[in-house]
């Protein structure tokens, strides 16, 4: 049996308990069938009766049931009821959803659910009043709460578990799973979710110019010290590399002046700014979520600042740059093709820092492999939520 025909029965078993006959049955018979249209149409629905619009008529149908309406149409069934009929007390109105509880949530071992549903059946011992309990459960969201609760539990989880220094997730997630988790009502998770994909489209944007100019950045810092350096060794290309530290000159200096007068991006702004900082280092993910990540050493950044102000950006010549000692080295990436075995030990090193996270005890992902690891991340970075 699945979830959809579970919830449903849940909702129209105490119906059909209070034996209805004729068009009241027939329009109770009716009703079921449009939940379950609903539930088709709508697979991920977690309240079909309150997703689909249809709670008012529910109420309607099981108070004309539980007043013992017989009549050819359900319109006279609520009205033509005894004399003595009155409305079901808060207990008898919260038994529906023990229903859904005893056949959803009980068997399931799903404890932050089963809370919330306490909380929704506590109502009964605040008030006595069908119409007061009914502004409790509104005003608190207490049913929202039913549906949501594991959810909460998982965004929190979720959060735990990326790093907030790095956008590229960590931006997402508070856009996304963040304003869900906020919401207080089904038509407001509606409403957050259309801005969260608005916001998010935004944010895909300008990650992936941050991105960008970072790593050009790095590319441009890259080929001016490996070309200094095959020149300080004596490489037979000398000449070549000589060559080509003159011509990155020049597009460092238009590229940063791109970055600080244009962009408004200084030197400065970059090392207080995480995000830069890591995407200046070339960063690696380590686990599926990125929270760990291999970078070329942090030490490099006093090395680009030294390569920007004091070589690039300066009036020295190629002959003052190359007989000054450098105060800062610039230390490559390691090369995985060298050395094969570099990449495993991070990850290994990466799953120890990540024990104790509770997202990463439960997703076995983490220990894809580093291909993998890659390929998903390229997926997030182009298909941003």
């Amino acid at each position: 049996m699945d979830m959809a025909k579970m919830m449903i029965d849940a909702y129209m078993k105490p119906m059909y308990d209070m034996n209805p006959t004729g068009k009241l049955l027939e329009d109770i018979q009716a009703f079921e069938r449009e939940l379950y249209d609903y539930a088709g149409q709508n697979p991920g629905a977690m309240d079909i009766v309150g997703e689909s619009g249809k709670r008012d008529e529910y109420n309607r149908l099981y108070l004309a049931a539980y007043g013992g309406g017989t009549a050819d149409t359900t319109e006279t069934a609520t009205e033509e009821v005894p004399s003595d009929w009155k409305l079901p007390t808060v207990s008898e109105f919260l038994d529906s959803y023990r229903q859904v509880y005893e056949t959803s949530v009980k068997p399931y071992n799903r404890p932050l659910t089963a809370v919330a549903y306490q909380r929704l059946f506590d109502v009964e011992n605040r008030t006595d009043d069908l119409l007061e309990a009914q502004i409790i459960i509104e005003k608190e969201g207490l049913i929202v709460d039913t549906v949501t609760a594991d959810y909460k539990n998982l965004v929190k989880d979720f959060m735990e578990a990326v790093d907030p220094n790095y956008e590229v997730t960590s931006a997402t997630t508070n856009a996304t799973l963040g304003a869900y988790a906020q919401a207080k009502s089904f038509e407001e998770i509606t409403y957050v979710g259309e801005i969260s994909k608005a916001v998010c489209d935004d944010i895909a944007v300008q990650i992936k110019l941050k991105v960008e100019m970072m790593t050009i950045l790095t590319a441009l810092i890259l080929g001016w010290e490996k070309s200094k350096r095959k020149i300080r060794e004596g490489d037979p290309h000398m000449d070549k590399y000589a060559q080509s530290m003159v011509v990155t000159r020049k597009q460092l200096r238009r590229y940063y002046r791109f970055l600080y007068e244009d962009m408004g991006i200084s030197l400065e702004k970059i090392e207080k700014t995480p995000f830069y900082m890591l995407s200046l280092l070339k960063p690696e993910g380590l686990d599926a979520l990125w929270r760990i990540k291999k970078v070329m050493h942090p030490d490099n950044i006093k090395a680009i600042r030294y390569v920007l102000f004091e070589e690039v950006l300066s009036s020295k010549t190629m002959e003052e740059i190359l007989l000054t000692p450098q105060p800062y080295p610039y230390y490559e990436p390691i090369d995985s093709n060298r050395y094969p075995g570099v990449t495993e030990e991070f990850i290994e090193k990466a799953k120890e820092l990540n024990k104790g996270i509770k997202y990463f005890e439960m997703n076995s992902e983490i220990a894809e492999s580093p291909d993998s690891l890659s390929d998903k991340m390229t997926v997030m970075v182009n298909n941003i939520i």
